[in-house]
C-alpha cells in the first residue's frame, strides 16, 4: 500500500515564465507568486516523493478532435515537453509501469479513462513543473483531463475520478510515496475578445470554498456559468478538484492569489490540507457560420504551429501553401489574409486561434477590437 504525502493545486500560464515589466505594481504581484511556488516546491521536497501525479489538461498541442479523450493516464516511464510559448523545453521521467497500474485500477473502478504512452506535456504541465521542481527532479505520472473541447466532463465527475485516482494510487506498490498536484485557472480567458480580463470577485468566492473544503459545494457548481464569468480558462478547475478528491483534502491553504496582469490570469496557488489519519481502503458555443464544417480548417491551424514547413508556405505565399488540406477557396483567402477576426466569428477554437497569431506574431485581441467583437462576459 502507498500514500499520498503531499498535494497541491495551482494555476498556470506560459506567461508566467516571464517577470511583468513595467509596472511595479505587477511585478510585485508576481514576486509574491514566485516566492509562494518557492515554498511550494520546498514543501514538495521534504515530503520525498517517489513521484509527483500532475493533473492539467493540453491546448491543442498533443490532443484535437481527431481523438479526443476525456480523461486519459500517461503510460510509459518518459514524458516530453512541447516548451511552447516561451516555456523551457524539459522531458520528464515517470516510474516504469506505474501509469499502466492506475489506468487499469480506473478501468477497474468504472472510469473508462484512455491510456496515452509518453503522453507529450504542454505548458499546463511543465509551467508549475518548471516552477515546483526548479534545481531538482522527481517522476511524474500525467493525468490529462479534457478541459478545452466541448462537451468537457461535469464538475462532479472530475471530483470522483479524483476519489477513484487516490484510491488506484494508494493501491499500487510502485511508488510508495506519492504527490498530487492539480493545476489551471482561474478566471481567464483565451483566444477571446475577454483576453485581458481577470475576475477578481470569481477567483475569491472559488478560492473561499476551496479553502474551506467545499469540494461538493463547488463540483455542483454551473459549469457553463462558470466559463460565461470567469472565462474559458476557468474550465480548468476541474484540474483541482480532482487533485482534492485524490487527496481526500480537508480544505487548502492559500498561499498566494495575485491577478497578475501581464500575465492575464488570476494567480492562486494552494497546498491541500490532508487528513492527519486514514484507515480506509484504498465552453459556450462561439457564434459562426450556421452548418458550416471547418474540422479542415482547424486540422490546418493544429498543425500549423508544430511544422515550419507550413509556416513557410504561408509566409511565402506559396501557390501550393495548403495542398494536402481539403480548405475551401474562402478559408485559404483568410488564412492567406491572417483574418483572425473572422475565424473567430466563423466559430474556429479560440485556442487554435491564439496559437496561430502567437506563431505570426500577431495580436489577436487587437484583431477582434479592430472588427468591433466586444468581450461578452458581465463583470
Amino acid at each position: 500500500m502507498s500514500e499520498i504525502v503531499w498535494a497541491a493545486a495551482t494555476a498556470h500560464t506560459g506567461a508566467m515564465m516571464r517577470a511583468p515589466k513595467g509596472d511595479p505594481d505587477d511585478l510585485a504581484r508576481a514576486d509574491r507568486v514566485f516566492q509562494a511556488f518557492s515554498a511550494l516546491s520546498a514543501s514538495l521536497r521534504a515530503a520525498r516523493p517517489d513521484v509527483l501525479v500532475v493533473a492539467a489538461t493540453d491546448h491543442f498541442l498533443t490532443f484535437d478532435q481527431a481523438a479526443l479523450p476525456v480523461f486519459a493516464i500517461g503510460t510509459g516511464a518518459a514524458f516530453p515537453g512541447h516548451g511552447e510559448f516561451g516555456v523551457p523545453k524539459r522531458d520528464y521521467t515517470g516510474v516504469a509501469n506505474l501509469g499502466e497500474a492506475v489506468h487499469a485500477g480506473m478501468v477497474a473502478a468504472g472510469f473508462d479513462a484512455a491510456g496515452a504512452r509518453g503522453l507529450p506535456l504542454d505548458h499546463s504541465f511543465s509551467c508549475p513543473l518548471q516552477l515546483l521542481l526548479a534545481g531538482w527532479d522527481a517522476p511524474v505520472l500525467p493525468v490529462y483531463v479534457n478541459c478545452t473541447i466541448e462537451p468537457l466532463p461535469r464538475l462532479d465527475r472530475c471530483l470522483a475520478f479524483g476519489r477513484a485516482l487516490g484510491d488506484a494510487l494508494r493501491a499500487q506498490d510502485l511508488a510508495p510515496r506519492v504527490a498530487v498536484l492539480g493545476t489551471g485557472g482561474l478566471s481567464h480567458w483565451v483566444g477571446m475578445p475577454e483576453t485581458g480580463h481577470i475576475n477578481r470577485d470569481f477567483d475569491r468566492r472559488f478560492l473561499e470554498g476551496f479553502a474551506a473544503g467545499r469540494f461538493d459545494e463547488i463540483a455542483g457548481w454551473d459549469a457553463a456559468e462558470v466559463v460565461r464569468s470567469a472565462g474559458n480558462g476557468a474550465a480548468e478547475i476541474r484540474n483541482w478538484l480532482l487533485a482534492a478528491g485524490a487527496a481526500r483534502a480537508t480544505g487548502a491553504r492559500v498561499a498566494a492569489y495575485e491577478p497578475v496582469a501581464a500575465w492575464v490570469t488570476g494567480i492562486g496557488v494552494t497546498e491541500l490540507l490532508l487528513p492527519e489519519t486514514d484507515t480506509r481502503e484504498a465552453l459556450p458555443a462561439q457564434a459562426g457560420a450556421a452548418g458550416s464544417d471547418r474540422h479542415a480548417l482547424e486540422r490546418y491551424l493544429f498543425r500549423f504551429d508544430k511544422e515550419p514547413a507550413l509556416q513557410a508556405a504561408l509566409k511565402a505565399d506559396a501557390g501550393d501553401a495548403f495542398d494536402g488540406h481539403a480548405l475551401d477557396d474562402e478559408e485559404r483567402r483568410v488564412l492567406r489574409e491572417r483574418d483572425l477576426a473572422t475565424l473567430y466569428e466563423w466559430g474556429v477554437h479560440p485556442l487554435l486561434i491564439r496559437n496561430f497569431a502567437g506563431t505570426l506574431g500577431l495580436r489577436y485581441v487587437q484583431a477582434y477590437r479592430d472588427r468591433g467583437l466586444s468581450p461578452r462576459h458581465g463583470n
